[in-house]
């Protein structure tokens, strides 16, 4: 298992991003975000894009389909923003999460830098 640092801040970004969701959804005022989902999307999406610059970049099949699930996480947030949606901007948590998840299983698969054998 070979889990570093970068995962572990990629941890701490999505938690973040899931936080500042439940922070509009349930109008809690916190400062920055305080009700405007407009603002939550913002700041999802600048922690998003924090979690996918810890990534590791690569050659294989999982490398290019997080690609492109990030590449969707961008626009739904840039689709959050332009419309304030709550749904869509759920839909961009929920991809970030799934994103994090995917990457720290890949990571978790590499032992010694080579891939367990499935």
């Amino acid at each position: 298992m070979t889990l570093s640092r970068k995962d572990a801040s990629a941890t701490v970004l999505t938690l973040l991003a899931v936080l500042a969701f439940a922070a509009t959804r349930e109008g809690w005022n916190v400062w920055l975000i305080g009700g405007s989902h407009r603002w939550a999307a913002a700041a999802i999406l600048l922690l998003g894009m924090g979690t996918c610059a810890r990534g590791t970049p690569g050659r294989d099949t999982s490398s290019y389909l997080l690609g492109g699930l990030g590449i969707v996480a961008l626009v739904l947030g840039v689709w959050a923003l332009v419309t304030g949606s709550l749904t869509v901007l759920s839909l961009l948590v929920a991809d970030i999460v799934v994103l994090w998840a995917a990457s720290t299983l890949r990571h978790a698969m590499h032992i010694g830098g080579r891939p367990i054998a499935t």
